[in-house]
């Protein structure tokens, strides 16, 4: 007798640091949370599921063999690996870590297990299993879990699960499997041996390998003492087929094995593409997590393949599947930077060491030339608007309406656009100043990033100039921002850090910013922009070569990529006019928006 399944599914959202999937082949199902401190939970979670299944590619025949695949498996990283194994109508439940496993009968509900261990027990027909990783089960209580159920079918429970866990706050880690016995029908349950079985399998085929080689070395001890005759040729002869024979018998069975694996992988990953594809207009994020769970179970096997057989092609064409619709799903955009404007067409030996914008406006600070420029972008028309003395040194531009500011080595220069005047010094350096990094105009206030005495310093405009130096950050916030290497004010101060991370201040306090889908994960050299009137957050990760788009929540929306050797130092981002501008090497490139 044998089980016909009907199987759900159900994946939460993932972080680097915590990730959870499900587990679906022909002998086993489970689900698989892992949470690390390094950022590595994908891979500590790919390589689980790997071993699992290379465990279990055959239908697996007894509970202490269950157990053993869990054991090995389980890494001081996991939080749950449970597994679900029907034998017959013997079900088997395994689990390392934590979790939870319930099942739902004629109306009834049961908690099977909830600690590591295991049980085994008969199934009905109408039965359901419910098997919940433990950031599921924390996240729903047992009401909410019941509250769902009802006639539906385990695929349409799942749905309902998903939608249920997509009101909750913070779903990372979770993961659920449901396991209905939707009938049963007659046939031979295989590989239902008792465990001494296979002990007995394995012992016949050592013996068999013992017996060839012993079988070798005969004939190989009769070829080195035979005296040569007439028939001596045929007798060489047959070695050499007897031994070919061998040969290929070992490599048949090697490419049995192989073969096995590799299909139990492209199975788990077409499943795991073809719900990517499913969820895409659903829930992209989920969709494109999906995608990227099948590509990382597939790349070790689709590095090695030659295309030589059926299943290495099959693995290729696969690959090639997943990769093309996760850049679709991506929105990647590989685009080379491209050359902008030469501020050499304005000053001679014009060289750009900073830059700000003001809607359709770019504001150039040139410290070889002791200048400063504008630059109408739509038009690609500048012009020559302030600079000499007193414009030694210019570290940061930037500007309100027709007002430009210029932070240079004394302190902050003002230029009026519409009278062309320069006034040096409206704000003389101060006392209390270390290491001011750049600074930001908003809402007419000025903002100086100083990352030796990690603070942002705050002058207030009023009707006579600017008031005295003032903290922006509340006393008992003491971030660390001597990493700190670009700011961007929206409201909320946001700074980008030489060790990859981005830092959010919303009303003087630390407002935690988390990047939600971004693959691959931030390298170290981050810089930032935005402004209240752009949409999106842009993130220049230099170690990717890449500008990265997510909403000002996190949400990943796209990135722009490149291969040649530009490494930006600073950008801003004209949304209306669809650029994203880019300083380098003294040079303006850049990238269309798309």
């Amino acid at each position: 007798m044998q089980v016909i399944p009907i199987v759900g599914s159900v994946v939460g959202a993932t972080t680097s640091s915590h990730w959870a999937q499900t587990i679906k082949t022909s002998f086993i199902y489970g689900v698989v949370e892992i949470q690390s401190e390094i950022d590595n939970a994908q891979a500590i979670g790919m390589q689980t599921i790997s071993s699992i299944i290379e465990g279990c590619s055959k239908p697996t025949a007894n509970e202490i063999t269950i157990d053993a695949i869990v054991r090995k498996a389980v890494t001081p990283e996991t939080q749950s690996i449970i597994l679900f194994v029907p034998i017959g109508l013997q079900m088997h439940v395994i689990i390392g870590g934590k979790g939870a496993v319930y099942v739902k009968r004629e109306g009834q509900y049961a908690k099977l297990l909830d600690t590591s261990g295991a049980t085994s027990g008969t199934a009905q027909k109408g039965d359901v299993f419910i098997l919940l990783s433990e950031a599921c089960r924390n996240i729903l209580s047992e009401q909410e879990l019941f509250g769902i159920f009802d006639h539906l079918s385990a695929d349409v429970l799942a749905e309902k699960l998903t939608l249920l866990l997509q009101k909750k706050d913070a779903i990372y880690g979770c993961a659920a499997l449901l396991f209905e016995v939707k009938d049963m029908q007659e046939g031979q349950t295989v590989f239902s041996q008792p465990p001494q079985g296979f002990s007995k399998v394995s012992r016949f085929l050592r013996l068999g390998r013992t017996y060839q080689i012993a079988s070798i070395k005969r004939h190989v001890l009769v070829l080195r003492h035979a005296k040569q005759t007439p028939g001596m040729f045929i007798t060489i002869l047959l070695i050499v087929i007897f031994l070919t024979s061998i040969i290929a018998g070992i490599r048949r069975e090697l490419l049995v094995k192989r073969d096995t694996k590799m299909q139990t992988v492209i199975q788990e990953s077409e499943r795991m593409y073809e719900e990517g594809q499913a969820l895409l207009e659903l829930n992209a994020v989920k969709g494109r997590e999906r995608l990227m769970s099948a590509k990382a179970l597939l790349a070790p096997v689709a590095d090695i393949v030659t295309d030589k057989t059926k299943e290495e092609r099959q693995v290729s064409e696969l690959y090639g599947r997943i990769v093309s619709t996760l850049i679709t799903a991506m929105h990647i955009y590989t685009q080379e930077p491209q050359l902008f404007y030469d501020v050499g067409l304005l000053k001679l030996g014009g060289v750009i060491s900073t830059m700000g914008i003001w809607g359709d406006r770019l504001i150039i600070g040139d410290t070889s030339q002791k200048a400063v420029y504008t630059l109408t972008i739509s038009s690609k028309t500048g012009a020559i608007i302030g600079g000499g003395n007193g414009f030694n040194q210019i570290y940061a531009v930037d500007a309100q309406g027709d007002i430009i500011y210029v932070l240079t080595s004394d302190g902050i220069n003002q230029i009026t656009v519409k009278s062309n005047t320069n006034t040096l010094q409206i704000i003389k350096k101060g006392n209390e100043w270390g290491t001011v990094q750049t600074m930001v105009v908003f809402g007419g206030n000025i903002y100086l990033l100083d990352t030796k005495n990690s603070r942002i310093w705050k002058y207030v405009a009023s009707e006579t100039g600017f008031s005295d130096i003032k903290e922006f950050l509340n006393p008992d916030t003491l971030p660390d921002l001597s990493r700190a290497q670009s700011m961007a004010i929206d409201g909320s101060v946001w700074l980008g850090t030489s060790d990859g991370n981005i830092q959010r201040f919303t009303q003087g306090k630390e407002n935690t910013f988390v990047s939600k889908g971004v693959d691959p994960p931030f390298g170290k050299n981050l810089r930032v922009y935005l402004s209240d009137e752009t949409k999106n957050l842009y993130i220049l990760d230099g170690d990717n070569k890449r500008v990265v788009v997510t909403d000002k929540e996190g949400m990943y929306l796209a990135q722009y990529t490149w291969s040649g050797d530009i490494f930006p130092s600073q950008l801003v981002v004209a949304e209306k006019q669809g650029k994203i501008l880019l300083l380098a090497a003294g040079k303006l490139y850049s990238i269309d928006l798309k």
